[in-house]
């Protein structure tokens, strides 16, 4: 069986660690795309993402990843084979919510300390630093356009029942973010997808629990090739 194209689309401030452990352990089930495009408007990050990803991809996306992920997907539907969305909000942003760019823009060591004691469980101290490191790499400019693409972005839910793609709808039970029932919801809209909840687990499940998203993803994948192959007979 072919390795599976896989692009991986990172969260706010977060680059290709955030899935390092995932990919490493599907190991030659796929060949892995880690992309980012910070651009402050969400077409245009959809474009040059589109332009970067092979032909037929799966695609992977994460919190502001995976609202991109979802852009894409609407865009080209015929190229993507499989979704996989974690800690995602496909709705409206809230008016009332932060001014998460200028903040950025301006205090960006302060708003990433902020944001690492609430993109992970608690008590997951090891992936809060490898977070840290991660926005500091990326950097308060590129996460400042990325939060102004997200808080310009428009109401996707209403357009996912034209998606029929088999999509893996993953959340930690205890994200502060965005809540399961957002993702119990982003499942409900979408025509084929399966929703698991990962106790213990916080915003991002590929830095927190890397081996049971790994797995999860990999039945996925798995079924979805069996499935297929019945259609394909």
């Amino acid at each position: 069986m072919s390795a599976t194209q896989v692009v991986f689309i990172p969260a706010l401030l977060c680059d290709e660690a955030l899935y390092a452990d995932v990919i490493a352990r599907l190991g030659d089930a796929i060949a892995a795309h880690v992309l980012l495009s910070p651009k402050p408007n969400m077409a245009d990050s959809v474009a040059d993402i589109l332009a970067r990803a092979p032909a037929k991809f799966a695609l992977v996306g994460t919190s502001y990843g995976g609202t991109l992920a979802l852009e894409v997907a609407l865009a080209a539907p015929g190229r993507v084979t499989a979704l996989w969305i974690m800690g995602a909000n496909p709705g409206a942003p809230d008016p009332n919510g932060p001014d998460l760019p200028a903040a950025l823009a301006a205090t960006p060591d302060g708003v990433i300390d902020m944001l690492a004691g609430l993109v992970v469980h608690k008590d997951a101290t090891e992936a809060a630093a490898t977070f840290k490191a991660m926005a500091h790499r990326v950097g308060g400019a590129a996460g400042a356009a990325q939060a102004t693409a997200l808080g310009a972005r428009a109401d996707a839910l209403p357009k996912l029942a034209a998606l029929h793609i088999p999509a893996l709808i993953l959340w930690g039970q205890d994200d502060a973010l965005v809540p399961v029932a957002v993702g119990r919801a982003l499942a409900d809209a979408l025509p084929h997808a399966h929703f698991h909840v990962l106790p213990h687990c916080g915003h991002l499940p590929t830095l927190e629990q890397p081996a049971e998203a790994a797995d999860l993803f990999a039945d996925f994948l798995h079924d979805e090739h069996e499935h297929g192959n019945e259609h394909a007979h």
